[in-house]
C-alpha cells in the first residue's frame, strides 16, 4: 500500500522538467545543422569559384597565358585537283606494285600493305594554297577492316573498307592544309590494304556556311526565360561556343578541377537524371543557376519501364505495342491513365510510359516554378540501338519522342525546357516542330586530333536544313577553337563527358585525350564563352 500517492505526481513533474531542460540545452549548444547554415555554406562555396585562379592553381608550368589568342592563317581560295598514284608514294619495304585487281588506274596499285602499321604508305604533297580540301582515297581489301587517314602525322579520321571485290573511293571533306609541303599517310589496323591512288581537290563548300536559323522555340508557350536563353544562343551562333561540362555527382569535382586549371568555370553545368529519386540532382542544378547564374543542362537516363536498366538487351519492354495509338498528342493529354488502363482503353505498357514521364516531369517542376530554363536532352543516341528507346526502330522512337514532348509541354506545361534532339542518325530525326537544337555525341580514340569535327557539323547541318542550332552534346575531347573558326564549324556549345575524359580517380587531370594547355587555352579563348563571359554578356 502506497502511503504517499501524492509523491508520484511530484516525481513525474520533476522528471518532465529535467527532460525539457536537457533538450533545451541541446538545442542551444549542440551544433545541429539548419537550412540557413547549409545555404550559407553553399553560397560561400560558389563564391570561391567566382573569382580568378591564382598562378599556383594552374596545373602545368608550361601554360602560356598569351597562347589562347586565335592565330588564324590567311585563306587563299582557288581551284585545285591532283591525283597521286600509289606507286609514286613512299612505300614500306614489303609492299609491291600489283595488277591483279581490276579497275586500278595508272601503272598498277600498291598491294598487301601490312595490317597494324602506322603510316603504312605516305604520299608527299605540295599544297599550292592555304585553304580547305577534299581528299579521296581509292583502296581495296579482301576482308572488312578499319584503317585511318593521317595528315602531317595527325590522325584525321578512321574509315572502313567493306567491299572485298572492288576498289572503293572514300572521301574526306573540309581538310585544312596550309601552303607548302605536306605528308598524307594511311594507317592500317586489322587487315592488309591495297591502295590505288589518292586525290586532292579544293573544297569550297566550307565557305558557303549559312548561320541563319529558326528564330523561335518549338514550344509556342515557351517561358520568357527560355526564350531569353535561346535568343542568347542564336545571337552567338556561328561566332562563339559556350563551354559545358558534365558532372558525375552533386560534389562538382569536375568543375573544381577546371577552375583550378584554367581560372574559369563552364557556362553550362550538365548533369544526369535517372528513373529514381532525382531531388539531389535537381537541387544541385537549381543551386548552379541561383548562386552562379549558370546554364542548366539535363539529360535523362530513362530505365525501360519495369526494369532497372536503360539498355535494350536488359529489357523485354514492348515499345511498339505500347505506342499502337495513332495520335500521340491526344494520348499525351490523357488525364486518368490508370482508369484508362483498367478499362482496357490503353495497354499496361502505355500506362507505364505515361507514369514514367509524369515522374520525371514532377522532378523537373521545381525548375519550372523558379523559372529556370533548361537545356533538356532526353532519348539520346537512339540510332545506336543500344538503348531501349531506339532498339524498336525509328518509327517507334519518333512516336515516343512526340508522346514525351506533348506530355511534358501541353499536359505538364514545362515551358522552361529547350529541347535537344540527339538521335545520332538521319533515320531517327523527329519532327522539326518538336525540338530546338540538333546535337551529336562524338567520341574519338585517345591522342586523336579532335579539331572542329567539320564533317559531323556539316552532315548535321544538312540533315536539319540549316534551321537549327547545332551542338556537341557529348564529347571525349575539347574542340579546337582555331579549327572551329577556320572550318566555320563553330558549335553552339559542347559538353565534355566526365570520368576518364577529364580526370583520374584521384581527382588529378588526365591528359589521354587533350593536354592541360588545350584545356586552359580553350577556356580562355576569345571564341569560347566561360561562365564569367556568359554572366557578363547575358542580358
Amino acid at each position: 500500500m502506497n502511503r504517499f500517492p501524492h509523491l508520484n505526481g511530484v516525481v513525474r513533474a520533476l522528471l518532465l522538467i529535467v527532460c525539457v531542460c536537457i533538450v533545451s540545452v541541446c538545442f542551444l549548444f549542440l551544433p545541429f545543422p539548419n537550412g540557413s547554415d547549409t545555404q550559407q555554406r553553399k553560397y560561400s562555396y560558389y563564391r570561391y569559384f567566382s573569382g580568378s585562379a591564382s598562378d599556383v592553381s594552374l596545373a602545368a608550368d608550361e601554360l602560356n597565358p598569351d597562347s589562347y589568342a586565335l592565330n588564324l592563317p590567311e585563306i587563299s581560295q582557288g581551284h585545285f585537283r591532283r591525283r597521286i598514284q600509289a606507286e609514286s608514294a613512299h612505300l614500306p619495304k614489303n609492299a609491291s606494285i600489283m595488277k591483279k585487281r581490276k579497275g586500278y588506274s595508272g601503272g598498277g596499285y600498291v598491294g598487301n600493305l601490312p595490317a597494324n602499321t602506322e603510316s603504312a604508305i605516305t604520299f608527299p604533297v605540295t599544297v599550292p594554297r592555304t585553304q580547305h580540301y577534299c581528299l579521296t582515297i581509292c583502296a581495296a581489301s579482301s576482308e572488312t577492316g578499319s584503317h585511318a587517314l593521317r595528315v602531317n602525322d595527325e590522325v584525321i579520321s578512321p574509315f572502313t573498307m567493306d567491299d572485298p571485290e572492288h576498289f572503293t573511293m572514300v572521301t574526306f571533306y573540309g581538310i585544312f592544309l596550309e601552303e607548302g609541303e605536306a605528308e598524307i599517310s594511311i594507317d592500317t589496323f586489322d587487315t592488309v590494304l591495297d591502295i590505288d591512288y589518292i586525290e586532292l581537290s579544293d573544297d569550297a563548300s566550307v565557305y558557303e556556311t549559312d548561320f541563319s536559323i529558326r528564330d523561335s522555340l518549338c514550344n509556342p508557350d515557351a517561358s520568357d526565360e527560355a526564350r531569353r536563353l535561346y535568343q542568347y544562343l542564336t545571337d552567338n551562333w556561328g561566332k562563339k561556343t559556350l563551354t559545358g561540362q558534365y558532372v558525375s555527382d552533386e560534389n562538382d569535382r569536375e568543375l573544381q578541377l577546371i577552375y583550378q586549371m584554367t581560372g574559369q568555370l563552364p557556362a553550362i553545368r550538365f548533369s544526369m537524371l535517372d528513373s529514381g529519386d532525382n531531388r539531389d540532382a535537381i537541387d544541385a542544378a537549381i543551386d548552379w543557376n541561383v548562386y552562379m547564374q549558370g546554364i542548366v543542362g539535363l539529360m535523362w537516363q530513362w530505365n525501360a519501364p519495369g526494369s532497372d536498366s536503360v539498355y535494350a538487351e536488359d529489357s523485354a519492354f514492348d515499345l511498339n505495342g505500347a505506342l499502337r495509338h495513332k495520335d500521340m498528342q491526344k494520348l499525351a493529354m490523357l488525364s486518368d491513365a490508370e482508369k484508362a488502363a483498367a478499362s482496357g482503353s490503353i495497354r499496361q505498357e502505355t500506362l507505364m510510359l505515361l507514369q514514367d514521364i509524369d515522374h520525371i516531369a514532377d522532378a523537373l517542376k521545381p525548375l519550372k516554378t523558379m523559372d529556370i530554363p533548361v537545356l533538356w536532352r532526353p532519348l539520346h543516341e537512339a540510332g545506336g540501338g543500344w538503348y531501349w528507346w531506339g532498339a524498336s526502330g525509328s518509327a517507334a522512337y519518333e512516336k515516343l519522342w512526340e508522346l514525351l514532348y506533348y506530355r511534358m509541354t501541353e499536359y505538364h506545361h514545362l515551358n522552361n525546357l529547350i529541347w535537344l534532339w540527339n538521335g545520332q542518325s538521319a533515320a531517327y530525326l523527329v519532327p522539326e516542330r518538336t525540338y530546338d537544337i540538333a546535337a551529336v555525341d562524338i567520341y574519338l580514340q585517345p591522342q586523336m586530333e579532335y579539331g572542329s569535327r567539320y564533317e559531323q557539323f556539316q552532315a548535321l547541318k544538312k540533315l536539319t536544313g540549316g534551321r537549327k542550332l547545332l551542338a556537341l552534346s557529348e564529347c571525349s575531347a575539347l574542340p579546337d577553337p582555331e579549327m572551329m573558326q577556320i572550318d566555320r564549324s563553330v558549335w553552339s556549345f559542347f559538353g565534355l563527358w566526365y570520368g576518364d575524359y577529364l580526370m583520374n580517380p584521384d581527382g588529378t587531370f588526365r591528359d589521354d585525350y587533350y593536354s592541360s594547355n588545350d584545356l586552359y587555352n580553350l577556356y580562355n579563348s576569345e571564341l569560347a564563352l566561360s561562365l564569367n563571359d556568359f554572366r557578363s554578356t547575358y542580358q
